[in-house]
């Protein structure tokens, strides 16, 4: 997973005459394209802080990205629990695989993986607020409305990813991390470790999960997506009632009561539960026959109690901005992306996190064509409002997939003032100029921001000539921040 290029860095690359190629034209930016593994040392990139987990992989630490002072989570692999290439270590690759395809707000956030002769290293979003199962022991159980805002973040996260074809199979409260320890209940869903592709012609296999959360099909060995869905019925019944629905003292127990189905929503903790959060659990917490899919879920009204509001001058900023945002130059488009998924603090952008929700009508994570359509049909006449949509769409989604994700919005949609701060041109900047020269050549841009596919000097070579048709295939800085503020 190197990247290739020049074998000397500084040799200045003279391009050819500018041309258009396929390849350029059918060329996709994501944000997981840039996480990739790094030819640099973890050590180099990064300065190691303390341990705030542990398990049977590695540890977990802090970590401090040099550059940017920005404070990360890095999850260690050691190189010891794994022979050499076995069943682990090729789990622990398809993990960022997976995690390069999830664009989601309440997925954790991927930026980095190196490796080396010891250890494996993925580098994530750094959540303060630490898991939800020590929420949970804190607060013995929680508000109908602080549990009804957990579980649409996390519905809206299962949604997306059966959409995307991956199976999470190991959905619990330690793996499910709080954003930040204030009151505020963002969520972010992590570890991914025993995630799996949707295979749509076979049953999966696999006796796989955790007990308290495993649908009894799982132990038959044969289930499909539906198992997630199961998860999330019994992570809800414990928010409302700070209880488990299958207890039992030893995993044996608990794995009988579960097969066994049964379960008590009469008891008198559910006294002061409403009638709809009870209606919701029994379709989540039901035989495999009986039981909604995440998509449905969305639609029940208990969830909706919890959709968030925002100002209308807010949303109607963010709408003004996707219908204003245009696609430009290939390079430019890039690193706006880079940027947008592995500079900017999402802490700090509540409002358009918020609207996201809201434009999101159906909450599987991803604005699609109708979603924009219903939105833009209150403000527009109805032939007006699909065509909108359908340029909005055509101009926004950079990765050709049909939908609207959640960096692709952020691009569109973040003040420019923020996105292109002083502080972000240099880090970027910084980055990209993989070798301290000064000045970033073609090799580092392809280096940074290629996809695997895309590793082509041919190809990047003229998207630096289209970006700037007067150099000699680099940019110091004062370009590149014409290039960006859209002065070249």
């Amino acid at each position: 997973m190197g990247c290739c290029g020049s074998s000397n860095p500084n040799k200045q690359i003279i391009i050819s005459p500018l041309t258009t190629s396929p390849q350029k034209k059918n060329m996709k930016v994501c944000a997981g394209t840039f996480i990739k593994t790094q030819l640099s040392p973890f050590s180099e990139v990064y300065m190691q802080g303390n341990r705030i987990g542990l398990g049977g992989f590695g540890e977990v630490r802090r970590c401090t990205h040099r550059i940017t002072g920005a404070l990360r989570a890095v999850k260690i692999y050691s190189k010891e629990l794994f022979g050499p290439n076995s069943t682990q270590q090729g789990k622990m690759l398809e993990e960022m695989e997976i995690l390069r395809k999830l664009d989601h707000p309440n997925i954790i956030r991927v930026y980095d993986f190196f490796e080396d002769s010891k250890n494996y290293y993925l580098v994530m979003e750094y959540c303060e607020g630490g898991e939800l199962f020590n929420k949970i022991e804190k607060m013995a159980k929680f508000s109908e409305d602080d549990a009804a805002l957990i579980m649409r973040q996390l519905m809206s996260v299962v949604a997306f990813c059966h959409s995307m074809g991956v199976i999470h199979r190991d959905l619990k409260p330690e793996n499910i991390m709080v954003e930040e320890r204030s009151r505020k209940l963002n969520i972010k869903i992590a570890d991914f470790g025993t995630a799996c592709y949707l295979d749509q012609n076979h049953e999966t296999t696999g006796v796989i999960g955790t007990a308290y959360y495993m649908a009894p099909e799982v132990f038959a060995g044969s289930y499909n997506e539906a198992c997630d869905v199961w998860s999330c019925g019994v992570i809800m019944y414990i928010l409302l009632t700070g209880n488990p629905p299958f207890g039992g003292k030893t995993d044996e127990e608990i794995i009988a009561k579960v097969k066994e189905g049964a379960y008590k929503t009469d008891s008198p903790e559910f006294s002061l539960i409403s009638p709809e959060a009870i209606d919701l659990i029994k379709k989540l917490i039901a035989p495999l026959n009986e039981r909604i899919s995440a998509s449905q879920s969305l639609s029940h009204p208990w969830l909706n109690r919890s959709r968030p509001t925002v100002e209308a001058p807010v949303l109607k900023a963010v709408i003004t901005n996707l219908q204003d945002f245009r696609s430009t130059l290939k390079l430019r488009d890039a690193i706006l992306t880079f940027i947008t998924s592995q500079l900017v603090n999402y802490r700090e952008l509540k409002e358009l996190r918020d609207a996201f929700v809201i434009l999101d009508h159906d909450g599987d994570g991803k604005i699609g064509k109708e979603d924009l359509f219903e939105q833009l049909s209150g403000i527009v006449p109805g032939d007006a409002a699909y065509t909108q949509a359908e340029e909005i769409l055509m101009n926004v989604d950079s990765n050709n997939d049909g939908y609207i994700e959640f960096t692709e919005y952020l691009r569109a949609t973040i003040d420019k003032k923020v996105l292109l701060s002083n502080e972000n041109l240099l880090a970027a900047f910084s980055i990209l100029d993989k070798h301290k020269t000064g000045k970033i050549s073609v090799a580092d841009f392809m280096s940074v921001l290629a996809d695997r596919e895309e590793y082509d000097l041919n190809l990047w070579s003229e998207l630096v000539r289209e970006a700037n048709p007067d150099g000699r295939g680099e940019f110091d800085m004062e370009e590149f921040t014409k290039l960006l503020m859209n002065k070249i």
